[in-house]
């Protein structure tokens, strides 16, 4: 199902979706909106609403860039609250929330994001945070890079937690000396209730990597790579239920196509794999009682968003 195309009103693109979904089954997705095909454009922010798994969609709220560039929205799930986070001009990190199941939200306000380190851009996520042992947590990369303000490499990683939205400190730094320009990544809660993250990178491998952390922001393991899950250099996401992980990506270590689900109980040593569409780009899922609720692009420059429903009960083809 088509939710956004390409040169929709005032926008060239629409790009780098989000999805959660409420304890009332509402479907809450959100993405950039951008008025020239550039990570700088003049970049809005839409967040959609449906009550009715996907079959129709109404606006919630739009965050105006006014010729500024809102990247890398990112949605959390708090009980009956939905906080929302986005940086502007990849530095300053905002917050909004909502108390009434997404049908409004707080105006956004810059809140503070304790690093302590130099860095020329930055962004969280995207797709969604978790809520993990009462602290809410997304991953973040850092471009360091003093010649150039709007490169976004050499990079490196970490996770962001906060309690309530308005604080947050900066977890320890990730697969450092191991990942060549560590970027978006993703984060999902295991079986035993450790948090794994999967991490685009540029290895020459274009394998997805992987850490484990007790916590989510600090502790992490050692950083391996799966040869079972190719990637092109492209954001993958995750999201979890009842023990189990479905991880979301391009299967391919060469092209932004082939989106496809794992599902996995052990991190991914082995899983079963549900095909979702040979166009793709950037992703985001939910899940609630085995359906899987997809956001994804598909072809940013002549297609542009779609929303598909995967019973990820289904067996692997």
């Amino acid at each position: 199902m088509l939710i956004e195309k390409v040169n929709s009103g005032n926008y060239s693109q629409c790009r780098i979706p989000g999805i959660v979904i409420t304890q009332k089954g509402t479907l809450l997705a959100y993405y950039e909106c951008r008025k020239s095909n550039s990570d700088w454009a003049d970049i809005d922010i839409k967040i959609i609403r449906s009550t009715d798994e996907g079959d129709t969609w109404q606006t919630a709220a739009v965050i105006y860039g006014k010729g500024n560039t809102l990247n890398n929205p990112v949605m959390f799930v708090k009980g009956g609250e939905f906080h929302f986070i986005f940086l502007k001009n990849y530095k300053a990190l905002f917050h909004c929330v909502s108390f009434d199941d997404g049908k409004s939200f707080s105006s956004p306000q810059q809140v503070s994001l304790d690093c302590g380190f130099f860095y020329n851009a930055a962004a969280v996520g995207p797709g969604h945070g978790i809520v993990h042992r009462g602290k809410m947590i997304v991953p973040m990369w850092f471009a360091q890079n003093k010649e150039d303000a709007r490169a976004h490499r050499p990079s490196v990683i970490a996770a962001a937690y906060s309690t309530d939205g308005e604080q947050w400190r900066l977890g320890e730094f990730i697969g450092s000396g191991v990942l060549v320009n560590p970027s978006e990544c993703a984060l999902a809660v295991t079986a035993d209730n450790n948090v794994l993250i999967s991490i685009r990178n540029e290895n020459s491998c274009h394998q997805r990597a992987f850490a484990l952390s007790a916590n989510g922001f600090s502790g992490w393991g050692e950083v391996h790579f799966n040869p079972q899950i190719p990637d092109p250099v492209c954001m993958g996401s995750m999201c979890h239920e009842n023990g189990k992980i479905y991880h979301i990506n391009c299967a391919s270590d060469t092209a932004r196509e082939n989106l496809t689900v794992k599902i996995s109980g052990d991190c991914f040593k082995s899983f079963e794999s549900v095909f979702a569409d040979t166009p793709a780009g950037y992703s985001d899922a939910a899940v609630k009682n085995g359906m899987l609720y997809i956001i994804y692009e598909r072809d940013c420059d002549k297609g542009g968003l779609y929303f598909k429903r995967i019973d990820a009960r289904a067996k692997a083809r």
